[in-house]
C-alpha cells in the first residue's frame, strides 16, 4: 500500500468512526432500543440483582446505612429520607463503605416546600387526561410467603403489586396504563426488552412511567413498617446515573420521596443512584420503584404500593414544574445534558476533521498551509460579490453626480 492509499484508508476509517459516534448520540436520545458497547455494560450491571445476594452499605463509623440485593459499585450514591447524601468509596466483597458528602439541599428544600401541605393537590383537567404508566422489567419477581416462590416466570406476584397501585390511581380518577408484558428471562437483556415496552407506552403520552420491582434481600424486617395503621412494606427509589436525563430523573425522585413521605411518613425509604441506565433516558419522569423484598408477604407489598399510589397524584399535580409532552420536567432540567451532547458532537467532528487533514497533509506545516489557503479562497469568494456590488453602487453614485 503506497502513501496515498494509506492516507485514504486512514481518512476513511476516521470518517466511519465519526459517523458511528454521531449516530450513537443521535439514536441514544430517541425512544427506540439501541445497542452499544456501553449499553451492553449497563445491561450487565442492571441485571446483576440476585435474590439472596446482600450488599451492605456502611458509613465511616461502620453504621449500617442500607442493604440491597442489587450490585453496588464505587461511585453509586445514597440519599436517606432525611436528606443525608452518601457516595460509595470502597467495596470489599459484599461490604461497601460510603462517605457522607453533606445534606442534599435540593431534597431538604422539597421537604420544607411540602411541610405545610395538608391535602394532596390534584392536577388540572389537561393533566388528568394523561395516564400514569406502570410496567415490570423483572416480570417473574414474586413474594415467597404468599406466592410460594421467589420467581414465577411470565406471571410474577409483582403484577399483583402493580394492580394494587393501578387500582388506587383509578379510584382517584387517574388514567392508568398497566402493561404486563413479560420480559423473561431475567438476564442481561431484560432491560433491552422492556425498553420496547416503554417506547410503546410513551406513544400514549404518559405523565410518568414507573418500573415496579421488589428487592431480593432475605430479611423481611428491613422493609416492614406500620404505616397509617397498616402493615406495609417500604419503597426504595432507584435512579440510573448513566443516562442524559439523570438530573431531571433525580429531581423527580427527590420530589417523590419528599412528597410521599409527607402524605405517608416513612413510606419511601431512600433513593439509590446506581450504575446503569434503567431506560430512564427515555423520559424525565421515568422511575424504578422497589416495593419490599421477596421474603415480605404480597399483601404487605400491595399495601405499600397502594399508599404510594395514594400520594402520587398530588405530587404530579403540584406547581412550580412545567408539564411538557415529554413528561414532568422543571424548566431547563435537561438542557445541560442536551448541550453536553451537542458539544461532544461538535468536538468529535472537529477532531475527526483535523486528524484527517493532518494525515492527508503529512505534517502540521502542510496542514496549516492547506487550511489557510482554503480559508483565503473562501474569504475571497465571499468578498467578491460584495466588492462587485460596492463598485456598482459607486458607479451609480458617480453617474447621479
Amino acid at each position: 500500500m503506497n502513501k496515498k492509499q494509506l492516507t485514504m484508508a486512514l481518512g476513511a476509517s476516521l470518517l466511519v468512526l465519526c459517523v458511528s459516534v454521531l449516530g450513537y448520540f443521535a439514536f441514544f436520545r430517541t425512544t427506540t432500543p439501541v445497542w452499544s458497547p456501553s449499553n451492553l455494560l449497563n445491561s450487565t450491571l442492571e441485571a446483576d440483582h440476585r435474590d439472596g445476594q446482600v450488599y451492605k452499605i456502611t458509613d465511616n463509623g461502620n453504621k449500617l446505612l442500607s442493604q440491597m440485593s442489587r450490585t453496588v459499585s464505587i461511585g453509586d450514591e445514597l440519599i436517606t429520607d432525611s436528606g443525608r447524601h452518601y457516595r460509595i468509596k470502597t467495596i470489599d466483597g459484599f461490604n461497601a463503605q460510603a462517605e457522607f458528602t453533606g445534606m442534599d439541599r435540593e431534597l431538604v428544600g422539597y421537604i420544607d416546600e411540602y411541610e405545610d401541605i395538608t391535602v394532596p393537590v390534584a392536577g388540572g383537567q389537561d393533566w388528568k387526561q394523561r395516564p400514569v404508566a406502570l410496567y415490570h422489567t423483572h416480570s417473574a419477581e414474586s413474594y415467597v410467603p404468599t406466592d410460594g416462590t421467589e420467581s414465577k416466570p411470565y406471571n410474577g406476584g409483582i403484577f399483583d403489586v402493580g394492580d394494587a397501585m393501578a387500582a388506587e390511581l383509578k379510584k382517584k380518577g387517574i388514567n392508568v396504563l398497566h402493561d404486563k408484558t413479560p420480559h423473561e428471562p431475567r438476564d442481561t437483556n431484560a432491560y433491552y426488552r422492556s425498553r420496547r415496552t416503554v417506547a410503546d407506552l410513551m406513544k400514549k403520552n404518559p405523565v410518568a412511567v414507573i418500573d415496579v420491582h421488589r428487592d431480593g434481600i432475605p430479611d423481611p424486617n428491613y422493609y416492614s413498617k406500620n404505616i397509617d395503621g397498616k402493615e406495609a412494606t417500604q419503597v426504595r427509589l432507584v435512579v440510573g446515573r448513566q443516562n442524559p436525563k439523570m438530573q431531571s430523573n433525580m429531581e423527580f425522585a427527590k420530589r417523590m420521596m419528599a412528597y410521599v413521605n409527607k402524605v405517608h411518613p416513612g413510606l419511601v425509604k431512600e433513593i439509590f443512584i446506581a450504575k446503569g441506565n434503567y431506560n430512564q433516558d427515555l423520559m424525565s419522569t421515568a422511575m424504578l420503584v422497589e416495593v419490599g423484598t421477596h421474603t415480605n408477604s404480597k399483601e404487605a407489598a400491595e399495601n405499600g404500593a397502594t399508599l404510594f399510589a395514594d400520594a402520587l397524584p398530588g405530587l404530579l399535580g403540584l406547581g412550580g414544574v412545567a408539564q411538557t409532552p415529554g413528561g414532568f420536567t422543571s424548566p431547563g432540567a435537561d438542557s445541560s445534558a442536551g448541550w453536553r451532547t451537542l458539544v461532544w458532537i461538535i468536538g468529535i467532528a472537529v477532531l475527526g476533521g483535523g486528524a484527517f487533514l493532518l494525515i492527508s497533509s503529512g505534517s502540521w506545516q502542510n496542514a496549516r498551509k492547506r487550511l489557510s489557503g482554503y480559508w483565503g479562497r473562501e474569504f475571497a469568494g465571499f468578498m467578491a460579490p460584495m466588492k462587485k456590488r460596492l463598485n456598482k453602487k459607486g458607479d451609480e453614485d458617480d453617474n447621479d453626480a
